[in-house]
């Protein structure tokens, strides 16, 4: 096989090498000044995607000539996979739009996925601000508490889409490894998935970035919430010395080539994209800003206050990787592909996720309709955001747009039982 290994290791060098020749500061500054960037997160608010994305629009647009305001916005749905198509066909192509995007997308349409409409090969990769290893972890109210105890009681997953790494993880471990894992899939993000651990409808989650474990679950790790069972990725974490190895469990060389190619995208942590056509001075600037923001002593104050692990990787890098894993023999793709895929060791079921209705009156609307904030009876209020295409917003029995919501409409406002931090209704019904 043409040795993943070496697109890999020539992926390390290029991590922090400064890109050469400017920008046209000029032209670019022109467009820019005065314009927003929206910088689309292709997961619910509270994960880790959501939180790289919002801390990286604080801080990037500041070093993009004209200093566009940033804009973060979440386009949840099929572990990014409907982000990742927007990209590739829908978004704009002038550099008014970017992305943060699940790293297995990109192997969606090696692996012959037709839901997967676009070619990562042609995106503008501008960067990531990390390289990541995944756990498998289990709730520590669940009997499982080794790779031995996967492979022999089993546990039920948590997932959020058809490649995500969540959903395609339990399907390698299953048919690599031989574990009897379960999955239930269709929740909107990964914290949607650490609730249900919470709420005992999951067990465990297997595709969990141990960056975001660190980060946004420390107290997890401190009280012992959660048990870390197994490491994946193409290196050990440092930090997890003792934590068994994906690839070490790997029982044949065939086995262990596989596995490999499937890990290989973790190397691209949280990769951040523009779409294909964007003028290539603009996408300059945008890698050379998003550089420059990893190097940013506010930025890194940031991250370090939200424990997110920083170690920036290269746009040329990450399209020098996804250059790296299309050039691969084509029976080693279709072997990891089935891996990924193969489902008839795995047993999926659908998530019926339960919503909450409020009735309240409406006492603040913030940009134009986007968000509104009600009250309740006993003094309770709420905050909700309201999305132009998954919102469905109706006045009187007649579907309207969030434009003609007012102060003082009563209204009923449904949305996912359980939701913590940026929450977005489903419906909102108003008199």
């Amino acid at each position: 096989m043409k040795n993943i290994y070496r697109s890999v290791a020539y992926f390390g060098l290029m991590i922090g090498m400064s890109f050469a020749g400017p920008a046209n500061a000029g032209s670019v500054a022109d467009f820019y000044s005065g314009n927003t960037i929206t910088l689309y997160i292709g997961y619910s608010a509270g994960g880790g995607y959501d939180a790289y994305g919002r801390t990286v629009a604080r801080h990037m647009g500041k070093h993009i000539p004209g200093n566009p305001n940033i804009v973060a916005k979440n386009r949840p749905g099929a572990g990014s996979l409907v982000l990742a198509n927007e990209v590739g066909n829908v978004l704009p192509k002038d550099g008014s739009a970017i992305a943060i995007i699940g790293r297995a997308q990109v192997l969606e349409p090696l692996y012959g996925n037709k839901k997967a409409m676009f070619n990562p090969r042609e995106f503008n990769w501008l960067g990531s601000a990390n390289n990541e290893v995944s756990v498998c972890v289990a709730w520590h109210e669940t009997p499982v508490s080794s790779v031995d105890d996967m492979k022999t009681r089993g546990m039920i997953v948590g997932g959020t889409g058809p490649g995500a790494d969540t959903d395609s993880f339990p399907r390698v471990l299953n048919n690599i490894l031989d574990t009897k894992l379960r999955l239930v899939t269709g929740y909107p993000g990964g914290n949607d998935i650490l609730l249900a651990m919470e709420r005992g409808e999951v067990e465990g989650r297997c595709g969990y970035s141990y960056s975001s474990l660190k980060s946004r679950k420390a107290a997890w790790l401190k009280d012992g919430k959660v048990r870390i069972l197994l490491q994946m990725s193409t290196a050990k974490h440092p930090e997890m010395p003792d934590v068994p190895f994906v690839m070490d469990l790997a029982e044949s060389d065939r086995d262990r080539e596989i596995l490999t190619m499937v890990y290989s995208a973790q190397a691209m942590g949280r990769p951040f994209v523009a779409p294909p056509g964007v003028p290539a001075d603009r996408v300059k600037a945008l890698q050379d800003a998003f550089e420059a923001t990893m190097n940013d002593p506010e930025f890194l104050a940031d991250t370090g206050k939200q424990k997110l692990a920083v170690a920036a990787i290269s746009g040329p890098a990450i399209q020098a990787l996804v250059a790296g894993m299309y050039a691969q023999p084509q029976e080693l793709i279709d072997a990891a592909k089935d891996a990924k895929s193969n489902a008839a060791n795995l047993k999926i079921t659908k998530v019926a996720i339960s919503f909450q209705v409020d009735m309240g009156e409406i006492t603040k609307i913030k940009k134009g309709g986007r968000t509104i904030s009600y009250s309740m009876s006993g003094g309770k209020s709420q905050t909700v955001s309201i999305s132009g295409s998954r919102t469905s917003v109706k006045i009187a029995g007649q579907k309207e747009s969030r434009k003609n919501l007012k102060l003082g409409m009563n209204c009923e406002v449904t949305y996912p039982e359980g939701a913590e931090g940026k929450i977005e209704a489903k419906e909102v019904s108003c008199k």
